[in-house]
């Protein structure tokens, strides 16, 4: 009996938001971005313009979509901050789980707090804390947070005196969005940012790059036909300008639900 193999390249958890097939069907529905020759705009040349809009989203906003561990992440430790009150860590993207705080003078492990101590929470809008806050459970709970914090510091090395130890805290915890609960706002700013570039490309494709109209005559018969192209717009410079418009509009409104205004005293 004859047989017919058949060889498929195919990729599993990507870690992309958006596919290129959601991409053509939500903003560039009514396009077609084809060369001359025939050839269509391939789907890993999209997947190229979502990963990067991807990025720059999670870069602005301090965040990653992709549901990741956090191995290595580290902040300093201040007396003042911890002396009368529980360690509050403030952390690089938003905390999904806490996993594990200990306090690293250089290479020496002075203190490791328990798990079970590890909490954040999420604010009024459902989106995740960026911080770590260290709250005393079960039987070992202690009565002032001052001593959990020196106890090492202070018996083996005599420390107590200095008010900041530079990178004493590391920790690591997991960030990012389950696939159910991506947020929509996030996801449609990437969908329109990943769109300039097939955008452009598609508009000079209409008559040609640099070409806004096309005439021809022949025995005195003519016909012209003519783009929005011009010398410094593409074919497709409307909707180009109305997502700008749209994405200018929105990404400020949304900053501060996604991010956190940072604060430092010099």
């Amino acid at each position: 009996m004859p047989t017919l193999n058949i060889t498929v390249k195919y990729r599993v958890n990507t870690g992309i938001i958006l596919t290129p097939a959601e991409v053509f069907s939500l903003y560039l529905y009514g396009i077609d971005i084809t060369s001359l020759d025939g050839e269509a705009f391939s789907d890993s040349a999209m997947e190229f313009y979502i990963r990067s809009a991807q990025r720059e989203v999670e870069n602005f906003f301090n965040l990653r979509f992709k549901k990741q561990l956090i191995e290595y992440e580290n902040t300093s430790y201040y007396r003042d901050d911890y002396w009368q009150n529980f360690p509050i860590i403030r952390t690089r993207f938003p905390v999904e789980k806490p996993l594990s705080l200990i306090g690293m003078l250089n290479n020496i492990e002075q203190i490791i707090y328990p798990e079970s101590w590890l909490r954040s929470n999420d604010n009024s809008n459902g989106v995740r804390h960026r911080r770590i806050s260290v709250v005393p459970t079960g039987a070992s709970t202690v009565q002032a947070n001052a001593n959990v914090i020196l106890t090492g510091i202070t018996s083996q090395l005599g420390m107590q005196r200095f008010t900041n130890i530079p990178d004493y805290w590391d920790f690591q915890y997991t960030t990012g969005f389950d696939l159910d609960d991506l947020p929509y706002d996030l996801m449609n700013v990437v969908g329109k940012i990943a769109t300039f570039g097939p955008l452009g490309i598609a508009g000079d494709l209409i008559l040609g790059a640099g070409i806004a109209g096309q005439s021809l005559s022949v025995d005195g018969l003519s016909q012209s036909i003519s783009s929005t192209a011009s010398a410094t717009s593409s074919g497709y410079n409307a909707r180009l300008l109305q997502y700008e418009r749209e994405l200018k509009a929105t990404i400020p409104r949304i900053k501060l639900i996604y991010d956190e205004i940072k604060l430092a005293v010099l």
